[in-house]
């Protein structure tokens, strides 16, 4: 059978290189916003990266074929509504049924991870739904940070979640969550939760706390960088989830429709703060997982490997 990964050329000269790759989510351009500010902010966000000394790695699937590194045209292709959304269990189908596809938190970290790029960034992680005791909707992003080694740096898990529940899954199944410059976990489109979390001042601190998490304890799961949104798009829209999430209860969405379809009623009612403070966010993140990016790499041994 074809190895259905494709890296691109660049990405492949850097990793061997040892140089800084950070992998970026493409759900966010398939699900997650729609056209044309998906693409004009998934663009942004790769220069965000660029701008930090970094090379950005977009994944994706297109054709059937998991694309590490998309290009500008395939970053598009994604963008116009049609392309499924994909978590790890669902690319062996859309690999065999050609689609495309973009890849939530869970995926990209697997494929990231198969590909030798120790860092990734998004929004939001998934989480624990509201109103999981009854429903059971918990995401596949919570299992695969529990047993894939890679740095993923967010704003927390996303607002419309039950954020508390989530922090405890993550503590009962042994993530470390750590704060960039913060001692509380993010809320998404704010800062504030009251949960606490350990903080890390830079990026060579968390280097060394990496490093220590794979010799001296085995750490086999992924660990979570935490950032708040960056002080002047930070938003308080408590009133407008609720309503969000009562509209979708009324009609009945749930799965994978359910996340994609709350952010977007939050943004039509907070008037397109929300909107601003995720663009934000995501921009910012990239910013910072490039920078520790940078570190992982300086406090890495060189690879082996020709560069073609």
């Amino acid at each position: 059978m074809q190895n259905p990964l494709d890296i691109s050329h660049e990405i492949s000269c850097t990793l061997n290189r040892n140089q800084p790759v950070v992998a970026l989510e493409s759900s966010v351009i398939a699900q997650g916003l729609s056209l044309p500010v998906n693409v004009e902010t998934a663009l942004a966000v790769e220069q965000s990266v660029r701008d930090a000394g970094a090379v950005p790695a977009t994944i994706g699937v297109i054709d059937g074929k998991i694309r590490v590194g998309l290009t500008e045209d395939e970053i598009k292709s994604l963008a116009d509504g049609a392309a499924a959304k994909l978590a790890v269990r669902d690319i062996p189908y859309a690999l065999a049924k050609k689609l495309n596809g973009g890849t939530t938190v869970s995926a990209t970290m697997r494929i990231a991870a198969m590909a030798g790029i120790s860092i990734m960034s998004t929004g939001g992680i998934g989480g624990i739904h509201r109103g999981a005791c009854e429903t059971f909707d918990m995401s596949a992003d919570l299992w695969e940070l529990a047993r894939t080694p890679i740095v993923v740096v967010c704003s927390g898990a996303k607002a419309v979640l039950d954020i508390s529940a989530t922090s405890e899954w993550l503590e009962t199944h042994g993530v470390p969550v750590y704060g960039y410059q913060t001692s509380e976990l993010p809320a998404f489109y704010s800062s504030s939760t009251g949960i606490s979390i350990p903080k890390v001042d830079d990026a060579s601190d968390l280097a060394e706390i990496l490093k220590l998490s794979g010799s001296a304890v085995g750490a086999r799961c992924a660990t979570i960088v935490a950032v708040h949104v960056p002080k002047e798009d930070e938003v308080s829209i408590v009133p407008h989830i609720e309503k969000a999430i009562k509209e979708a209860s009324e009609k009945g969405i749930k799965g994978k429709e359910l996340t994609p379809y709350l952010l977007a009623r939050v943004g039509e009612h907070s008037k397109g703060e929300s909107l601003k403070a995720n663009i934000s966010l995501l921009k910012n993140n990239a910013r910072v997982a490039s920078e520790i990016a940078h570190s992982l790499c300086e406090d890495t041994e060189r690879r082996m490997g020709f560069t073609v």
